[in-house]
């Protein structure tokens, strides 16, 4: 392992490790390789340091990979979007990022982009040119509670968070890292790819989105992995079947979440055959904690310690409270915003969540989110406990709690229910949320749709403009 690297391609080219993807293995020396070739390819569009390059995650894997580690080469700013990304979305991206170039599996006729296939191109080699402090990738943000917002990463603060990551999983060759989701997920870059990478792992990629994740049971059996990285949307997913064969190895599941509900909890922890652990983690700040406890209480309520790099301080709501407004820094954060391509830094290097929580034993404990508590009646009401407390209704099936508008008493809690998984009348539902929740709590009113529109770790989008 390179306890130090500076870049993040110096990190992938002193690697031991290696790469599966699409069915094929690549040795990360012969990625390396491939992204000389990629260089040049971008190079020759006009590619070069400090500028935007979009990098859609539809096309051949081993290329999607090659043309991120050549975006390095040439000093750009990679960003990842999914593969299923609208035009007008990929747009929104490309304005935010400022991009000179969108590369992707097929560019039809009259398309701006270009395809991976056509970087491979032959021309002088040249070393690469990147610098620890040059941007080394752009995340957007999922865009669940608002506009999608981008943030952009050096290579030295990312390497700082990997190395961290590496560190407290304690990886080595002898591990292999599977996730099923997007390289436009950070934390698949982030958590899972170059973690694995620095250590001389094997990684593997399943680069499946939205409803696919439901497929990732079959990838698991035949990965056997040690380690596998998720949403709470693949865990309840996996919670539902009786033992999965392929997590005879697996020592680390982990969650980007707060900790999952407690049945979802205890039944992904049956079939997995280990406990789900949940690691906070920031579009601003990649991950800033993972719940590496012992203590089955802690385990199952807390996100664990922040990793090394980062420190996180708690802003109290009232003096005296221990609950407070999650504030996170630390020299592993991004660097800021950035719009039209122009960056703006965080204020104070810090960056203030809308996440409510504490700290007690050096552990961070999430309550909620300062934008999810509304008030009705006079009462704070948090969607999030509403979350909780009915996700064991009788024949529920998917749902999501976002905020409504009502004439009289201004925003209350609505619950939306997907009709293709709902198994019992509304008035069924509205009885059991009685049952569990104060008055002003229960919904307003069950609203059944046709599917439930998620994004591609799973969470919920926008209903109306509002918010799960």
């Amino acid at each position: 392992m390179v306890e130090h690297p500076e870049t993040l391609l110096e990190m992938v080219s002193s690697s031991r490790g290696s790469v599966v993807v699409d069915g094929a293995r690549i040795a990360a020396t012969d990625l390396v390789s491939k992204a000389a070739t990629a260089a040049v390819g971008l190079r020759a569009r006009g590619v070069g340091r400090g500028q935007g390059v979009v990098l859609v995650d539809d096309g051949d894997g081993v290329d999607v990979l090659a043309a991120l580690l050549g975006a390095w080469w040439v000093g750009a700013r990679p960003s990842i979007v999914a593969g299923t990304v609208s035009a007008s979305e990929l747009t929104a991206v490309r304005q935010q990022t400022g991009a000179t170039l969108v590369v992707r599996g097929v560019a039809e006729p009259g398309d701006p982009a270009v395809a991976f296939a056509d970087l491979r191109r032959t021309g002088p080699p040249f070393e690469p040119v990147c610098e620890p402090e040059d941007g080394a990738l752009d995340v957007m943000s999922s865009g669940t509670t608002g506009r999608p917002k981008c943030v952009s990463f050096t290579h030295r603060a990312l390497a700082t968070n990997v190395g961290a990551i590496a560190r407290r999983l304690e990886l080595t060759q002898q591990d292999v890292l599977y996730s099923p989701l997007s390289l436009s997920i950070a934390g698949v870059v982030g958590m899972v790819l170059l973690p694995g990478l620095l250590a001389g792992s094997t990684v593997h990629l399943g680069r499946l989105s939205g409803a696919q994740v439901a497929r990732a049971h079959k990838q698991l059996d035949t990965t056997q992995p040690t380690l596998v990285y998720g949403v709470p949307y693949l865990y309840e997913i996996l919670a539902g079947r009786p033992g999965t064969a392929g997590c005879a190895n697996l020592r680390w599941a982990i969650c980007s979440s707060a900790p999952l509900p407690e049945s979802t909890f205890h039944r992904a922890w049956q079939s997995l055959g280990t406990p789900v652990r949940s690691s906070y983690c920031l579009v601003e700040a990649g991950t800033v904690t993972l719940n590496t406890c012992t203590d089955i209480d802690a385990l199952r309520t807390t996100v664990g310690e922040p990793v090394d790099g980062v420190e996180v301080r708690i802003v109290p709501l009232d003096d005296g409270d221990r609950v407070g407004r999650v504030v996170v820094g630390g020299n592993s954060c991004g660097s800021g915003y950035r719009n039209a391509g122009e960056l703006t830094d965080f204020a104070d290097g810090e960056v203030w969540t809308n996440d409510l929580g504490f700290l007690a034993d050096g552990l961070l404990t999430i309550t909620g989110r300062a934008d999810e508590v509304i008030q009705v009646a006079g009462q704070n009401v948090d969607l999030a406990r509403i979350r909780e407390l009915v996700s064991q209704c009788p024949g529920l099936g998917d749902f999501a709690v976002i905020a409504g508008q009502h004439e009289r008493l201004g925003r209350v809690p609505i619950l939306v229910a997907d009709g293709n998984t709902l198994r019992v009348p509304p008035r069924d539902v509205i009885a059991y949320c009685r049952s569990v929740l104060r008055d002003v709590e229960v919904p307003r009113e069950v609203r059944v749709v046709d599917g439930i529109s998620r994004t591609a770790t799973g969470k919920v989008r926008l209903f109306d403009g509002e918010a799960e």
